[in-house]
């Protein structure tokens, strides 16, 4: 049997990337009451139709506190291809509305090179950047101190995204992020409820919320044209928007994600709720209405 070929170094890069984003997407989940029990879910990623990441998330609340674990892991046909793996975790605190992170850290290694960031925050909403290999050694532009002041790591924004629509306030909101080698703006924008039809790759089918989320570059970008589509600076037209299907699958905690959808430079991506604990009586049928949504229902395409 043939044996797959080695992927050139931009083509592992160009994965590397589009496998970070598919994990960045979908492992944010929602809040739920202090002292409660943790919500775990697990997520399978496909890229042009075939498996490529596996996800398992881990958010814990604890009076006004929370933490959010992430793991990643290359599989199936791409992880012949090659072997990546991330792990991120966030820790912060919830003052009325508003998340204050106090410290993000995220690890990759890709084919025994490894990335770090760590991130912390002072109270007054500075933030520390630990990052390696620095900007100037990986070929992009660094983030000026003043525009990471006020930011939110990409967890935590997601996570203000949930709570928002656990408190019926909807999807739409643009938040300001730094993931320690990028400053961008996450515009999430609401599209409606959908039915997601059942699926044998997902344990959900039923109503769903369905946000759209786009990026606005602001600094950090690489300065060739190499960086992919997605992340460049110029052309927002051609940079595709992330769709994300929300709905409450979780026993007592707001939506958290339950399908997520894309484009990449390798194909579609596709990303499928594959479990969660504690679940709520019977999530695989969708019971229960989204919040911030209209009466009326569209099946998702």
């Amino acid at each position: 049997m043939p044996q797959p070929s080695p992927l050139r170094p931009t083509h592992r890069a160009r994965w590397r990337r589009t496998l970070l984003l598919a994990a960045g997407l979908s492992f944010p989940l929602p809040p739920m009451a202090a002292a409660a029990e943790p919500v775990k879910a697990s997520y399978r990623v496909f890229v042009g139709g075939i498996t490529a990441l596996d996800i398992d998330a881990t958010l814990e609340m604890t009076g006004n506190r929370y933490r959010i674990a992430v793991t990643a892991v290359t599989g199936g046909t791409i992880g012949r291809l090659l072997t990546w793996r991330t792990a991120s975790e966030t820790d912060g605190s919830r003052l009325g509305k508003d998340l204050k992170p106090v410290s993000h850290r995220q690890t990759s290694q890709l084919r025994g090179e490894p990335r770090n960031v760590t991130l912390t925050y002072d109270p007054q909403g500075d933030v520390s950047a630990s990052v390696s290999p620095p900007a100037e050694d990986d070929g992009r532009e660094p983030v000026p101190p003043a525009l990471q002041r006020g930011t939110l790591d990409p967890l935590s924004a997601v996570l203000d995204l949930l709570i928002g629509l656990g408190a019926s306030e909807g999807c739409d909101r643009s938040l300001p992020v730094f993931d320690g080698r990028r400053r961008y703006d996450m515009v999430f924008s609401e599209v409606g409820r959908r039915i997601v039809d059942p699926s044998r790759y997902s344990t959900f089918s039923g109503i769903a919320l369905q946000c759209r989320v786009t990026y606005k570059p602001v600094a950090g970008y690489a300065r060739s044209s190499s960086g992919g589509r997605f992340w460049q600076r110029t052309d927002p037209a051609d940079r595709p928007p992330v769709n994300i299907w929300l709905a409450p699958v979780a026993a007592g905690a707001p939506p958290l994600p339950v399908r997520l959808e894309t484009d990449s430079d390798f194909g579609g991506v596709v990303v499928h709720l594959t479990g969660v604990t504690p679940p709520t009586a019977d999530h695989r049928t969708g019971a229960g209405q989204p919040p911030g949504s209209p009466a009326g229902s569209q099946q998702a395409r």
